[in-house]
This record gives C-alpha cells, structure tokens and sequence, in this order.
C-alpha cells in the first residue's frame, strides 16, 4: 500500500502539489461505507481516505451512486453515513453529494427538488449508461438546466458509444453541461481507447474539472504511478482545471 513512498522524491513531490495547490478538492468519489460499489465498510472508509490525504488533497466531495433499482440511496442515508465518516477524521474537509444515474427514476426526483448538489451548489454530478446511449439525452440536460442546475458529465471518455461522434462532446458544453475527467483515464486503466478520447478532449480544452472515482485501493494504486507518466503529468498539469476556484478550501 506504501510503494508511492519508494517512488523518486520529485515524482512524489511533483503529483503532491498536483492535488494539493492546483487540484485541492476531489469532486468524485466512492468513500462512504457500505451504501455502494465503493468502501464496504468504515475501516476501509478511512484507509482510503488516508490515502487522498497523503497524495495531497485538502479536501474531498464523495459522491455515492443513485441509481433506485441498484443503490437507492437518498439524501438523508447519504448525510447520515458522512456524519459517521466526519465523525472519525480530522485533517482533511470531506462533504458528500451523490453521482446520479440518468433515467426516469432520476427525472422523478429532479422534479421533486430531491437532490443532493456538489457542495450546495446547483452543480450535479451525473452519469450516462455505459452501454448503450440515452436517446434523448439532450432534454435529460434540458430538464436539469432549466431548474437551474448545471449538469457535470461524470468521465465522458469511458462512454464508448460516443467515440465516433466526437462533436457530440462540444455538443453538451453548448447544452450548458461541464465535463469531469476521470484521471484513471489518462494512466490508461480503462483501456487504450478510452486514453485516446481523454487525451483528444483535454487537448482540445474540453473538461472542466477532474476527479478520481476511486471505489477502492487499487484505483488509488493506478492514481499513484501517474508520478512517473511526466508526458501525462505535463498535459494535467498544465490544464486549467475548475476544482479549486468552484468547490475548494
């Protein structure tokens, strides 16, 4: 669990102040116990939570699956869970909002104002199927934009039946939506393709924010070889990123 500290010192140093000065809030996540595909319990829930605090973040947003047939979690399970977790850390702010499934279960909650935001504010963390796409998801981000919400597409790269139709990504920024980047993609834990599309949008200016969607310690172990990756440092580095100036310290 340790191997990052044996990596060379300006490596480490260098994706520390990545996080810590550029990056500061982690915006997606999967840390709260037991509610989701992610921490099954408190133990690993501040294990994993250690290691944010050790790559160099100062605060994090853990945003647990909505998703009703799957992981019908509200509001009120998901406070409750943060509660336990604040009650047993100290060092790092952690707040938590929810990663939301586009479907009719979400539509019925967006129109019942039953929603967690990303710290408060009228940002969402959303999320399209990953099979097969949304035929209409062009008024999903209209029923969100017109009651003021600002969607945040949750890692677009992994969507693959998106990959032929690039302009469909410029597309949902025109619609109002903000794209997060799964950092994974750029080490390449999702696959060659999916690397590709990550590395087109952000030389293309596309993302707006970055997040790292653990659910476990072997995405945190993927997240640290990225010290020794200086082609893909350099590309993130480099980017203008919105987590500190929408959601830090």
């Amino acid at each position: 669990m340790f191997s990052f500290f044996k990596r060379n010192k300006t490596d480490k140093l260098r994706i520390f102040d990545f996080f810590n000065q550029t990056i500061v809030t982690d915006i997606h996540s999967h840390l709260l116990p037991g509610i989701d595909d992610g921490s099954p319990d408190m133990e690993t829930s501040l294990m994993l939570i250690g290691e944010f605090q050790e790559l160099g973040f100062q605060k994090l947003i853990t945003t647990p699956h909505i998703r009703m047939e799957v992981y019908p979690n509200t509001p009120s399970i998901i406070r409750g869970k943060l509660s336990e977790v604040q009650s047993q850390i100290n060092g790092i702010q952690i707040d938590a909002s929810a990663e939301y499934y586009i479907d009719d279960n979400y539509t019925q909650l967006l129109e019942e104002d039953h929603l967690i935001s990303l710290a408060g504010s009228k940002y969402l963390l959303a999320e399209y199927p990953m099979i097969a796409p949304l035929l209409n998801y062009e008024e999903r981000i209209f029923e969100m934009t017109k009651r003021g919400y600002t969607p945040v597409i949750a890692h677009p790269e992994r969507y693959r039946y998106w990959h032929q139709n690039p302009e469909i990504f410029e597309r949902l920024k025109n619609l109002g939506c903000l794209l997060q980047l799964n950092i994974l993609a750029v080490e390449g834990y999702y696959g060659a393709d999916i690397k590709k599309i990550a590395l087109h949008l952000l030389k293309n200016n596309l993302y707006d924010l970055i997040g790292t969607d653990v659910h476990h310690d072997r995405h945190i172990q993927r997240i640290k070889k990225l010290s020794g990756m200086s082609k893909e440092m350099n590309l993130l580095e480099n980017y203008s990123f919105q987590n500190k100036a929408l959601f830090g310290i």
